[in-house]
């Protein structure tokens, strides 16, 4: 299915090189960048929204030149993914079952999971159902629970108000404020132009940012939202991992998921290494601090795991 793929457009060659294959998952296409050798140990790296396998651009060759196979996937709704235009194709179940297929068609095992924002319960969704083939976590910037809210989503400007029936759409689908501004706008370094564009222009075609506008209304604030049970199972399975070793690394000046939601990690997850934080990062650390932030993902695979599986 590779050839189905879109073609990327020339200017995106310099900052993205690697070729992206695809798979059918549940009856979408799926995108992913699949680097490195066949037989060492794969390493998925998870993004959120409005991001993209872009997001992972400094992690790649790092992760490949320590041995390791990469292997990024774009969620489908997210970038060169297939991108369902009705609201119900994307609710967490459908990721999370989107990643169990990724990994059973590529017969994934001893892998490790790399993963921020809705890379964080995705990934985790998955590896809990197949937990016998996961070999280590790294989490950076992401939660895995219901008792816990911030700031930032429980007040009306912006998150509540993206859950509206008339504003939601209106901002996040006709003005796209989150797939044509979210990391550009939050970037503590700073985007170059390209960079910007190469996240904003998988959502040019109209109505292609469904997802954008389903994610936000998934992360659940009380009890019978959309996800919450979902996200309830995840939390209370995670004594299940207390023997995978797991890594939290962090932007404690993230406004989304600030240092608060690293702690409650932690007394979730109390055998978890960190969390270690990186200044002068936002909610997309991965742009701000990302050679950084691969050292220690490379170095803690090294350490609990090494590149064969």
């Amino acid at each position: 299915m590779t050839d189905q793929l879109p073609a990327k457009p020339g200017w995106l060659t310099a900052l993205f090189p690697w070729p992206q294959r695809s798979l059918s998952v549940n009856g979408r296409r799926m995108a992913y960048v699949d680097e490195g050798p066949k037989d060492a140990r794969p390493v998925l790296l998870l993004h959120g929204n409005p991001t993209w396998g872009f997001l992972w651009r400094d992690f790649i060759e790092p992760l490949k030149a320590a041995g390791y196979r990469v292997i990024a996937p774009d969620c489908i709704g997210a970038g060169y993914s297939d991108k369902p235009r009705i609201d119900a194709a994307y609710s967490l179940a459908h990721h999370i079952a989107d990643l169990v297929s990724l990994i059973d068609q590529l017969d994934l095992q001893g892998f490790a999971v790399v993963g921020q924002d809705w890379g964080g319960p995705q990934g985790t969704g998955a590896v809990l159902q197949r937990l016998d083939r996961v070999c280590a976590m790294t989490l950076m910037n992401t939660w895995l629970f219901t008792d816990y809210q911030g700031r930032f989503h429980t007040t009306a400007r912006p998150w509540t108000s993206w859950h509206a029936p008339i504003l939601g759409p209106y901002f996040l689908k006709r003005e796209k404020v989150l797939s044509h501004a979210g990391p550009s706008a939050t970037s503590k370094k700073g985007l170059t132009a390209d960079e910007a564009r190469a996240y904003h222009h998988v959502y040019d075609e109209r109505e292609s940012e469904t997802v954008t506008l389903t994610w936000p209304r998934s992360i659940p604030l009380t009890e019978g939202d959309r996800g919450s049970a979902d996200m309830a199972w995840i939390q209370s399975q995670l004594p299940r991992l207390a023997q995978t070793p797991i890594q939290l690394l962090w932007a404690p000046e993230d406004q989304v998921f600030p240092i608060e939601y690293a702690n409650r990690l932690k007394e979730l997850l109390p055998h978890a290494e960190g969390p270690k934080t990186f200044d002068r990062a936002a909610h997309f650390l991965q742009d701000d601090r990302g050679p950084d932030l691969a050292v220690e993902v490379v170095e803690f695979l090294n350490r609990v795991a090494g590149p064969r599986p």
